[in-house]
């Protein structure tokens, strides 16, 4: 049963004014009768911080919500007071106020003071146990330094906008923010526009996902405050300020693209044995020795420079990317399959890029050249290194079925968790190899693609290798520049 009550007859700790906090963006739901329903959700605060969710619904939206803005004090009256059915409640709260054209609202000062408003947030260090799972969201309190380019995503026949957020904290930790449309439209044009004073965000109920390691995203739930006059939010723009130079070096770098091991990647993570890795996972994390001596294969293929897709380019020649629709030089990039075995069984992966070639010890080019002149690669240091190490690794499941019916996996990220000194590795490191006249990198341009003529071994291998790229690597950083990556060129 409804009742007409005023605010302080059901919350009688809070004070004759009240403040909103959150704002939620509008939903549409249907009700248990097929009935489309919007609504949309504020929580409201007083001086000595009690809280109370308020809801507007339907033709009231469009009435009461501009009257209602964040961060401002009302005096509010005549609410119609209801308890939140169990599976509604979206925090601790248990009853709601109704705001409807009929609700009194007077707006008391605009006077912005510090509110005594406290949040629980979750660490980004904290972020990775929450990943993936539908029925879990966090609270994060960050600095925005960055911003992606806006993207248009269609799923299910539908198109989506979406914008990647670069969110800092104290201990010069990044993450990635995905806003979603409305969430786009508005607190993200906020952003957009404050990005060079270093705006604050809190974010609630946001979703952790599996990109670069750990992001965060917005959902229907979700709310996002933007410099609210709360403590911690004020101390964060301080640490901010203060730390200019270190945000500069993070934005020049890009470093927050590519995936981020210390928010993921722990030595006492729990982990799961070969034999229990399931495709309804749709990232696992595995501790196992790495080996490829047994599989014979090309160790590399032509790439878009811009997308890390699979192209039909002869290497060096600029091109239209049917993925990307950008135009950039055709490169090889390194890639090859390898076994992950523990006491418990074997999976079969592949490794891409910056991985790969540390793995290997070559680079890309380097092995694209031994190909081309029907050279084998000297890996008896990398196979024998890898005998002697385990490695904690995040995999995931890719679509592609290997001949067998096994399935294949795309190793993500991988630290090593140990290592052994036995005579294994006292092997010297094969020095630079010698990178044939052909394809040697001027450093102006890229030289013109190397002569199609070989043996007829390297035909035959040619036959077998250069079959079209299908593993996807979308969650595989793209192709950047890494001056600390070593170099065998010269």
């Amino acid at each position: 049963m409804t009742n007409m009550l005023s605010i302080r007859d059901i919350a009688p700790n809070m004070k004759n004014w009240c403040c909103i906090v959150t704002v939620q963006e509008k939903q549409q739901v249907t009700d248990s009768m097929g009935t489309p329903t919007k609504k949309q959700k504020l929580i409201f605060y007083d001086s000595e911080g009690s809280r109370v969710e308020g809801i507007i619904f339907n033709a009231d939206i469009p009435k009461m919500s501009p009257v209602l803005q964040v961060y401002r004090k009302y005096k509010i009256s005549n609410a119609d007071v209801r308890s939140i059915p169990p599976k509604f409640q979206t925090s601790d709260l248990t009853v709601q106020w109704v705001i409807t054209a009929k609700t009194v609202i007077e707006e008391v000062s605009r006077e912005e003071d510090i509110m005594p408003v406290k949040f629980t947030f979750t660490e980004f260090a904290d972020l990775a146990q929450y990943m993936d799972d539908k029925s879990k969201s966090v609270d994060v309190l960050g600095v925005v330094i960055s911003s992606l380019e806006k993207k248009t995503i269609t799923k299910n026949s539908k198109q989506s906008n979406v914008q990647k957020f670069v969110l800092l904290n104290e201990h010069s930790q990044t993450v990635m923010l995905s806003l979603w449309d409305d969430f786009l439209n508005n607190e993200g044009q906020i952003l957009v526009n404050t990005i060079q004073a270093y705006p604050v965000v809190i974010g609630r109920r946001l979703k952790v996902n599996n990109y670069n390691g750990v992001s965060l995203s917005t959902w229907f739930d979700s709310a996002l405050l933007v410099d609210p006059p709360i403590q911690d939010a004020r101390e964060l723009k301080n640490w901010a300020m203060r730390n200019t130079k270190l945000i500069a070096s993070l934005i020049e770098t890009k470093s927050y693209i590519k995936y981020n091991p210390q928010l993921f990647l722990k030595a006492d993570q729990k982990t799961t044995l070969n034999c229990n890795v399931s495709l309804s996972q749709k990232t696992t994390l595995v501790k196992a020795k790495i080996s490829f001596e047994h599989i014979f294969q090309k160790y590399w293929y032509m790439s878009c420079a811009k997308c890390n897709r699979a192209t039909a380019a002869d290497y060096g020649i600029e091109f239209t990317c049917n993925s990307c629709k950008q135009k950039s030089p055709a490169v090889p990039r390194c890639r090859f399959d390898v076994d992950l075995s523990d006491d418990n069984g074997v999976i079969p992966a592949s490794v891409f890029g910056d991985l790969a070639e540390k793995l290997l010890t070559f680079t890309a080019l380097e092995a694209m050249d031994h190909f081309n002149q029907n050279h084998e690669l000297p890996l008896e240091f990398a196979h024998n290194s890898l005998k002697t190490k385990t490695f904690l690794l995040h995999i995931k499941p890719i679509q592609t079925q290997l001949a067998d019916a096994r399935q294949r996996y795309t190793i993500l990220h991988y630290s090593e968790l140990e290592q052994g000194f036995d005579s294994a590795q006292s092997l010297e490191q094969p020095n630079a190899l010698p990178i044939s006249s052909e394809h040697k990198i001027d450093a102006a341009q890229l030289l013109a693609p190397e002569s199609s003529s070989g043996s007829k071994a390297r035909l035959r291998l040619s036959d077998k290798f250069d079959e079209a790229e299908i593993t996807a690597t979308d969650d595989v950083e793209p192709a950047t520049k890494n001056s600390n990556k070593r170099t065998k060129l010269r």
